[in-house]
């Protein structure tokens, strides 16, 4: 009996030990194997950092989901209850094949129920009516577009009209989308409108009845529904085939995913459903004050005789996620002083007192641009870049004078005898090796255990395991007693 509880013991020792090496990254991996849409990411809502992304800068054509950028100018530009009125120019550019709500020239309606028709059923005549009341023409607000987009660091983006219908060059990116998304769900007002279900538009001028409006989003309500929504638009066109944004909030945390290019139209919601179940469960947030960044800084310059001082008294000056997998030992600080404010000697004794500082040590005050980036093992597959920041600074270090010369030295009375001269090493000497803790070098291999540990427990076969041994148990036990 004590034999089999000990073979028993070390089956099950063996697959939980299997279970902790494999569970490395795997998620990543599951996550490049299922993702069907031709580009996608996934980045954090509130600081832009990339989490996960397939293609984020490749060229293709957005479809519908250009109409984010619409509703972010027309949002930025206008008043939800401004009057528009519908003029032929508007209409006359719609492709036949565009949806639309079949608004007619003279009719008025508000700005705000133009962008729920076009936020909840895609209408391209309420798209351009929105261009041209905020932009003069629409091709006036077509170059707002494009100039927004470069602002917002869409450099890759360009857009030729105001609702996505297929042209030649209406082009953009995943990672340009992203960006683009971010700043609209940031924006006062979009994520009520992008995600609304059903609205009905009053009569107007020119209608006695109501429109009713019905969205159609399966992740707002259907087979995709995603409890922790905030936004979505999606897009088709036969070129662009299936395109989504969406935006998903959970525990105070904000993901702004975008996929393009998906062959069927279940493929850009699974895509999105497995994209922010990775981004919400797979990340920690890991933070850097700014006695930490002093560490690494002068660990980076290896200027140990220097002061510095970020002027942030916040608890932490910088954050971002790092995959559960890896460890803040992780990631890579790189330093660029960017620009010199003030360079000048100390010399008000108040401040110099205040400082404890020498009278002669000299004051720079600067622009520090900080790079974050993983360093990690080749079994990352996601995004290095991890952000940027870039803060004031100052640093103090000695001015080292130069040793007096002594002049009219008289000439010695004996000349000595000459000795065998030794002379001095000229180059210097190799600098001591930063602890890795500071630097961010590259270290071994060596997850957090606890974290693996408990994500097996939660996420493995652990249960699976123990019925295993429990029923080789009972197998074991009723042969004996046949026995």
């Amino acid at each position: 009996m004590l034999k089999r509880l000990i073979v028993y013991i070390t089956v099950l020792l063996f697959l939980v030990i299997t279970s902790v090496i494999s569970v490395q990254s795997v998620s990543l991996h599951q996550l490049d194997e299922r993702i069907i849409s031709d580009a996608v990411i996934l980045i954090d809502g509130d600081t832009g950092q990339v989490l996960y992304e397939k293609n984020m800068h490749k060229v293709l054509r957005p479809a519908s989901i250009t109409k984010v950028m619409t509703a972010l100018l027309a949002l930025e530009n206008g008043n939800l209850d401004d009057t528009i009125v519908m003029t032929r120019n508007a209409l006359r550019p719609i492709e036949p094949t565009a949806a639309i709500i079949n608004l007619v020239s003279g009719e008025e309606l508000t700005l705000e129920d133009a962008l729920y028709a076009m936020a909840v059923v895609s209408a391209a005549d309420a798209s351009n009516g929105i261009a041209e009341h905020i932009g003069g023409t629409v091709s006036a607000f077509v170059r707002s577009m494009n100039q927004r987009a470069k602002e917002l660091g869409a450099l890759n983006t360009n857009f030729v009209n105001p609702h996505g219908m297929p042209d030649n060059n209406h082009l953009t990116t995943a990672y340009d989308m992203a960006l683009i998304s971010m700043a609209a769900v940031n924006t006062p007002g979009f994520n009520e409108i992008f995600s609304t279900r059903r609205y009905e538009m009053p009569p107007t001028n020119r209608r006695a009845t109501p429109r009713i409006f019905r969205n159609l989003n399966r992740m707002m309500d259907g087979a995709y529904e995603y409890k922790d929504l905030i936004a979505g638009k999606t897009g088709w066109t036969r070129s662009s085939e299936y395109t989504l944004f969406a935006a998903a909030e959970r525990d105070g945390r904000t993901l702004v995913g975008i996929a393009i290019k998906s062959p069927l139209i279940d493929d850009k919601y699974e895509d999105m459903t497995q994209m922010f179940d990775f981004g919400f469960a797979e990340f920690d947030k890991i933070g850097f004050t700014a006695e930490e960044l002093v560490r690494y800084f002068i660990a980076e310059t290896n200027r140990s005789d220097i002061e510095i001082d970020f002027y942030n008294d916040d608890e932490e000056v910088f954050s971002c996620f790092v995959h559960k997998s890896y460890s803040k030992n992780y990631v890579k600080i790189h330093f660029v002083i960017e620009e010199v404010e003030i360079d000048e000697t100390l010399t008000d004794e108040d401040e110099i007192d205040e400082l404890d500082i020498e009278d002669n040590d000299t004051e720079t005050k600067v622009q520090i641009r900080m790079m974050f980036s993983m360093i990690a093992p080749a079994s990352w597959t996601g995004v290095r870049e991890l952000g940027e920041l870039t803060v004031p600074a100052r640093i103090i270090e000695p001015v080292i004078e130069d040793e007096p010369v002594i002049e009219n030295t008289p000439e010695p009375l004996e000349t000595p005898e000459p000795t065998e001269v030794i002379p001095e090493e000229t180059e210097p000497e190799d600098p001591e090796p930063v602890d890795d803790e500071i630097n961010g070098g590259v270290i071994a291999e060596n997850h957090n255990w606890k974290t693996v540990l408990l994500r097996i427990l939660k996420d493995t076969g652990f249960i699976f395991v123990c019925l295993v041994v429990l029923i080789c148990y009972i197998i074991n036990s009723k042969r004996r007693r046949r026995g």
